[in-house]
């Protein structure tokens, strides 16, 4: 039976193509570990996340670089995104490119998800990954492959070979700071709040060379039909309760989080209920919890109801009184008794 979290094998050859390039044999790579040849050689396979962070280890072991996933992000190009590339390569303009790797990024890999975040810098657009929150936690070298990644596409696919304005990394350097700015373009922040890249606006309005409009979309066809036969993987009702924890949930919609995720509230919704939940479980839940923190704080109820996005403190009282069968102020008076 397939892992319910996977990832492409397409994606994975970068890592093998920049082990041999190191003068690792695939077969001292592949020694040991749960995958064959055979399993890298059928177009559009994908392996558990757990077998792919073993290929990760005993490949940055073998190779004894602190900075492989660096390297492996450099040496991506659209195929190692199997037919997802080929839609990228298509697409109108590098913004429209990268919106598409928002979009599917599951087809590449079920380990995290891709967003897009506004800028206080009017001109420039973020797009930051965020890790699964799962027990495999994924090491910094594949973090660093992802975030290359995205900067190599950019750069290969624009005819103006596009880079970053900056990139960002929650951990710390892996090796010599030199060889991030020469890989990236750009010196990374470390030990920053998320995994980011900024790109201008400018650059991601460039259109792209090999732009065509049918293909993109019929490539996207292809991408929707097997996205449709991957398991369920489960992340996106966990990402949506990070989202909501992370922001006011007076500004929080379904229409932001769709917009975040580079898809509709359409395909938001039926995904959610494929995993058995919905943005309505979802956002009452925050919100439940958000009112009793704002409750035990002391928080008077118009405020409380202005942060929770309700229109009056008489809404929130009647959706205390449903989540826990008493009014706010008993509540607040039963807890300091």
């Amino acid at each position: 039976m397939q892992e319910p979290y996977t990832v492409a094998v397409s994606y994975l050859r970068s890592l093998l193509e920049t082990a041999e390039a190191a003068g690792i044999a695939r077969e001292e790579l592949l020694d040991g570990l749960p995958i064959t040849e055979r399993e890298f050689a059928a177009a559009g396979n994908r392996v558990g996340l757990s077998v792919a962070q073993q290929l990760w280890k005993r490949a940055i072991a073998l190779s004894g670089d602190a900075l492989f996933g660096l390297k492996v992000g450099s040496q991506v190009r659209p195929s190692t995104f199997y037919v997802l590339g080929h839609a990228i390569m298509s697409s109108a303009t590098l913004g429209e490119a990268m919106q598409l790797m928002l979009r599917y990024q599951r087809l590449v890999s079920d380990g995290g998800v891709l967003t897009s975040d506004a800028t206080a810098i009017r001109d420039s657009v973020t797009i930051v990954y965020t890790p699964r929150a799962m027990r495999l936690h994924l090491l910094p070298q594949q973090i660093e492959a992802i975030v290359a990644g995205l900067v190599t596409m950019a750069g290969w696919l624009s005819a103006s070979h596009a880079q970053p304005r900056a990139v960002s990394f929650s951990h710390a350097p892996q090796g010599a700071i030199d060889a991030y700015r020469s890989i990236l373009g750009v010196l990374p922040v470390f030990g920053a709040p998320v995994h980011s890249i900024t790109f201008s606006r400018a650059d991601l309005a460039q259109a792209l060379p090999h732009a065509d409009a049918g293909l993109c979309a019929m490539h996207c066809r292809l991408i929707d039909e097997q996205l449709a036969l991957l398991p369920p993987a489960g992340y996106l009702s966990g990402f949506i309760t990070q989202w909501l924890a992370a922001r006011p949930l007076c500004e929080a919609s379904a229409e932001a989080v769709a917009t975040q995720l580079g898809t509709t509230v359409r395909t938001l919704q039926r995904q959610l209920a494929e995993e058995g939940s919905s943005w309505t479980a979802l956002f009452d839940t925050a919100r439940k919890q958000e009112a009793q923190r704002l409750i035990m704080a002391g928080t008077g109820l118009d405020e409380a109801a202005r942060q929770l996005g309700y229109h009056d403190a008489s809404s929130l009282s009647r959706a205390v009184r449903r989540w826990f069968g008493t009014a706010p102020g008993r509540m607040r008076r039963g807890a300091g008794a």
